[in-house]
């Protein structure tokens, strides 16, 4: 049972905790993946901030959901990782203290790789779910995203939040 309880508290934990970035034996610093994903937020959707999406907040929540995989967690969690190791490899410093044109050379770097358009293209689906979803999720303040697209939403909407 204690062993479950651990598990369970470093699982949720995860983005409260920090990250540390290493370059072979040097550390660099220590940033929260939640730094992290605001950051990305922000550089792959400027517009998001303004429309009332929290992309970072909306998949904190995510993760926290049993219904998503631990395989989408774990990409989610090395994905800051290695974007902050590419950062450093790239400006010796982490992502989010680099200049905006900086850190959108990290992510046009990363983007060549596999892992990192994938990567990318999940925070961007992410945020499209917080821009556009339902705001009894407590995302789409206001509507703003529908009505930032002219869209008027299906009926009928849910009464309770299932996440």
């Amino acid at each position: 049972m204690v062993l479950k309880s651990r598990r369970t508290f470093l699982k949720e934990t995860f983005f409260t905790g920090a990250v540390l970035v290493m370059s072979g034996t040097k550390l660099f610093g220590a940033v929260t993946p939640l730094q992290t994903i605001t950051a990305v937020q922000e550089d792959l959707f400027p517009h998001a901030k303004s429309l009332g999406a929290n992309a970072s907040a909306y998949v904190s929540t995510v993760f926290h959901h049993s219904r998503v995989s631990e395989e989408e967690k774990n990409f989610i969690r090395n994905g800051v990782q290695w974007l902050n190791e590419e950062a450093v490899a790239l400006y010796k410093t982490t992502y989010i203290k680099l200049t905006p044109t900086q850190r959108q050379n990290v992510l046009i770097h990363i983007a060549q790789e596999r892992w990192g358009e994938r990567w990318i293209e999940t925070l961007l689906s992410y945020i499209m779910e917080a821009m556009l979803g339902d705001p009894i999720y407590g995302i789409n303040k206001n509507e703003a995203g529908w009505t930032w697209l002219h869209h008027s939403s299906g009926l009928p909407r849910p009464t309770k939040a299932f996440l």
